[in-house]
């Protein structure tokens, strides 16, 4: 094989990995994003329902921090294997921009909403349906903006 050949086979290989990782890391934030979308009724709903209702929420609402986690972790961890594959130096400062967002993003679950879930589960396990409202109103409001700021990631990024 010789050398012309196999430069075109190493930048078919290249290019490969990166749309593998691109296609990756896309459907990963889209979990991220999309799993948080119908939360907010969820918990309005189970709040105001049946104290078993609420009960319920809880255990719901721990499957979907696990999610959040995994998938906020994941793509900030595809997002920064393509940084590498394609070369940090190559990026425009919309990445940069959007990773920024998404940390911010991640911060706001982990500072606000866990804690408020947390403070959720504690009301639904005292039976104390204000507490409950309360934590499920600042859980519904943090992942209004954690989805704004995910929006903002990716209008800066693709721009």
């Amino acid at each position: 094989m010789g050398p012309i050949r196999r430069l075109r086979l190493g930048c078919i290989v290249a290019n490969s990995m990166i749309v593998a990782l691109s296609v990756i890391h896309i459907a990963i934030a889209a979990a991220w994003f999309g799993h948080k979308l119908l939360l907010p009724g969820e918990i309005r709903r189970s709040v105001g329902g049946e104290p078993n209702e609420a009960r319920l929420l809880v255990d719901r609402l721990k499957h979907a921090e696990r999610l959040g986690i995994v998938t906020g972790l994941g793509t900030v961890v595809s997002g920064g294997l393509l940084l590498w594959a394609v070369g940090v130096e190559t990026v425009g400062p919309g990445v940069w921009v959007g990773l920024g967002l998404a940390l911010c993003a991640m911060v706001l679950g982990a500072t606000i909403a866990r804690p408020a879930s947390q403070r959720l589960a504690k009301s639904v396990a005292n039976g104390d349906r204000v507490g409950a409202t309360i934590a499920g109103t600042q859980i519904s409001r943090t992942l209004g903006m954690e989805s704004l700021l995910w929006m903002g990631a990716l209008v800066s990024m693709v721009i």
